[in-house]
């Protein structure tokens, strides 16, 4: 009888289960109306979203407590839109509308599907529309809108869109979600709604003080003088009150935190395991029991301070000189991504999701030596940043984009070509790994590539000196850099050097593609480069080793024979692992106590910024070249020549940070300032490419010197110094007192 019984409830609780599996609408910001009404701004106050701090990565529309009238507006604004914060000095700026939510209870089966009900865009300037769910995204192209004033409150005509995204099984969790909205190419559109349909006996979470955004191991250890730990992340936003979070493992309190007014990413310590184990842990706030699950702890390897750091960070409408990518402290290579076009604000904004070559010198003012995997069709422009499926840019996979401190690594999708960098103060180490069934494996050599501050080849020389190697130089000038037709003029030597043999080489330039000659000289060229292809049927990886030189191409083949060739040959994990260990003994000299994870990556990722800005323009052997374009040899050639995009306002914290930090960089910078004052007579305010540049007032290398000393820093001519300071400064006060005596007359 009690078996009966148990099958009759049995089969009634899966009847209930299948009939409860039909889908409703989980959530739902504002209404499919055909009207932007009930959102902030609307109907026409779209030049205020800026104002309003829309759009910006930190702010976030949570379900069940924000309001659509003041927290989601009508309108999201592209790329290409000006009043959006796009202008010629800030690049193009992206904006994200981000949604939080919180699933109490899962159903284990039913579909789920996000629907994004688009009133209009602009028919003039198409958007491509990118929406990410927990990671995975989607992008459509959008078809042509209206045309009409929608923008504007006018609601006739106007032409709605629907997307609808299943998605997949698994995708959404219990716990806390993300889903982003932004726009990657084009200009604005109009929200008509947004919704959520997924089973219907799912459950939201009713929001409590704080917000737990994601729960997870940490796929390293921490190492403390009393613990050894494996972290539990407890992604957290605060949301109102003073509440007390508490972190429970297996019965044990681990973590016990006041959350203040922000995001955190707490390392609550779970006990390092030897081997893979499962635990319960609970989350607790203010005494109630917010979320538990289950956890997976398995054996890790210590985290460093320098993995915390991500490179990619602050590269957002930033500059040429801040990109991510294996830079040294001070390095002369710079080996980085660039997604854009040239002038101001080229290089590399996370918004672009394509490459179009990475390049060697990210310096004010000052670029060159570009390579690029590709394979098929030969092409030998790089195309342009708003139509990434011209020139040999590759569009890339975003999801699996790393940028690590002392690694790079994309995935170049329109050639299904895995890229990898890491570098060394002069060299750069790359691998390209191609596909075994596309034709036309080739690495380019691109002399030409789009910078902030573009560029003439006066002279060109490139040559195939064997089956593995290429040698070169570009003497590049920037016609009327700094206005007053005052130039920068330098000349970039290098060597390429290839782990397998070039099965076909050749050159170009504007004039056209020469296939099969070993050899391009010319002079005033308005393009230049080169091409080797490779036979990677067997061997789908091709490593590059290449290294630079201002001096020759005898020096720069120096540089790559001292800093990789002898060290490390063709090992590029260790040329990585050279990379990572150099910045940790600089950052193992500054001990942070902190258990929130995003607060240590904001930390080391501001100290490498602090010290990998500036940039090295002496070889390995010391020489240099001065102002004059004169060879100069340093006595200390581990001292070396040392440049930067002008000492701007340095004294506010730089100064201090290397004094306190890095002194030995510091007396380095002294000691370079005082080889400028030996070769050229005066000090430098900002050595870009080691020229006096006429930018900025003042003379901040004066304090820069008088901190060094005053911090008792003082390995080098302290007479000399002295002199140069001396000199220099009732000079340039000389100058502006007659020039504040012109304005009052």
């Amino acid at each position: 009888m009690k078996a009966k019984i148990l099958i009759s409830l049995f089969i009634i609780a899966v009847f209930l289960e299948s009939c409860s599996n039909g889908n409703k609408t989980i959530w739902q910001i504002g209404e499919s109306d055909n009207s932007s009404a009930e959102f902030a701004l609307a109907p026409n106050v779209y030049q205020n979203f800026i104002e309003n701090d829309f759009g910006w990565e930190d702010r976030y529309f949570l379900i069940g407590t924000s309001n659509p009238k003041t927290d989601w507006p009508y309108v999201l604004p592209g790329p290409s839109d000006q009043w959006g914060g796009t202008w010629g000095t800030s690049g193009w700026r992206s904006h994200t509308l981000t949604v939080l939510f919180g699933v109490e209870k899962l159903p284990s089966k039913g579909d789920w599907k996000l629907i994004v009900d688009i009133q209009d865009c602009n028919a003039d300037d198409l958007p491509v529309f990118k929406t990410t769910i927990n990671g995975k995204s989607w992008k459509y192209q959008l078809p042509k809108g209206s045309g009409k004033n929608t923008i504007n409150g006018e609601t006739i005509d106007s032409s709605q869109y629907l997307i609808e995204i299943p998605i997949p099984a698994g995708l959404i969790k219990k716990g806390g979600n993300e889903i982003v909205f932004t726009t990657i190419q084009g200009s604005w559109l109009l929200f008509d709604q947004i919704r959520l349909e997924g089973p219907s006996n799912t459950k939201l979470i009713d929001n409590n003080p704080v917000f737990l955004r994601n729960i997870s191991a940490a796929n390293y250890k921490t190492e403390t003088e009393n613990e050894v730990a494996q972290p539990l992340l407890v992604d957290v936003e605060y949301l109102t009150g003073t509440p007390e979070l508490k972190v429970i493992l297996d019965g044990n309190s681990i973590l016990t935190e006041k959350v203040e007014t922000g995001r955190y990413i707490f390392e609550a310590p779970m006990p390092a395991v030897t081997s893979q184990i499962k635990s319960k842990y609970e989350i607790w706030v203010d005494g109630i029991k917010i979320q538990s699950g289950k956890v997976e702890r398995s054996p890790q390897k210590p985290i460093t301070p320098a993995e915390y750091a991500d490179t990619k960070m602050g590269s957002a409408h930033s500059r040429w000189m801040i990109a991510p990518g294996p830079w040294m402290p001070f390095s002369m290579v710079k080996l980085s991504p660039d997604n854009q076009n040239g002038g101001w604000q080229a290089g590399y904004d996370p918004i672009f999701e394509t490459v179009g070559g990475f390049s060697h010198i990210h310096e004010w003012t000052m670029a060159g030596l570009s390579i690029m995997p590709t394979n098929g069709k030969l092409i030998t422009e790089v195309g342009d940043e708003k139509r990434p499926d011209e020139g040999y840019r590759s569009q890339i996979n975003k999801e699996t984009e790393e940028a690590p401190i002392g690694y790079y690594k994309a995935e170049l999708t329109d050639y299904e070509i895995t890229a990898e960098l890491t570098a060394t103060t002069r060299c750069g180490f790359q691998r390209y790994t191609f596909p075994k069934d596309k034709a036309g494996s080739r690495i380019l050599i691109d002399l030409q590539n789009p910078a902030e501050y573009g560029y003439n080849l006066e002279e060109v020389y490139i040559e195939k000196i064997n089956q593995n190697r290429i040698e070169g130089f570009s003497k590049q000038l920037s016609p009327n850099t700094w206005s007053g037709g005052i130039s920068q003029e330098y000349t970039v030597h290098f060597v390429v050097e290839f782990d397998q043999p070039i099965k076909n080489f050749g050159v170009w330039t504007e004039n056209g593609v020469q296939q099969n000659v070993n050899m391009l000289k010319t002079n005033k060229t308005a393009d230049a480069g080169a091409f080797a292809e490779f036979d990677t049927e067997d061997n789908q990886t091709v490593q590059v080793r290449t290294a630079i030189s201002y001096v020759s191409i005898e020096n720069a083949d120096l540089n790559l024979e001292t800093e990789i060739v002898k060290p490390f040959d063709w090992d590029f994990e260790a040329v990585r692992k050279n990379n990572l260990e150099t910045w940790n003994n600089i950052f193992n000299r500054v001990q942070i106590s902190s258990n929130d994870k995003r607060e240590k990556m904001r930390f080391y990722t501001n100290m490498y910024r602090a010290l990998c800005s500036r940039n090295t323009f002496s070889d390995v052997d010391g020489k240099w070249v001065d102002a004059d374009e004169k060879i100069r040899q340093l006595e200390d050639p581990f001292s070396p020549a040392l440049g930067c995009d002008a000492f701007w306002n340095t004294f506010w914290n730089l100064n201090q940070f290397w004094n306190l930090v890095t002194p030995e960089w510091s007396n380095r910078w002294v000691k370079s300032q005082l080889a400028m004052y030996d070769a050229g007579g005066w000090l430098a305010k900002g050595p870009a490419g080691m020229e006096y540049i006429p930018v900025m007032v003042a003379e901040h290398e004066i304090p820069l010197i008088v901190g060094a000393y005053q911090m008792g820093i003082r390995d080098y001519d302290v007479e000399k110094a002295f002199e140069a300071v001396k000199k220099c400064k009732p000079l340039r006060l000389a100058r502006w007192v007659a020039v504040l005596q012109e304005t009052v007359i």
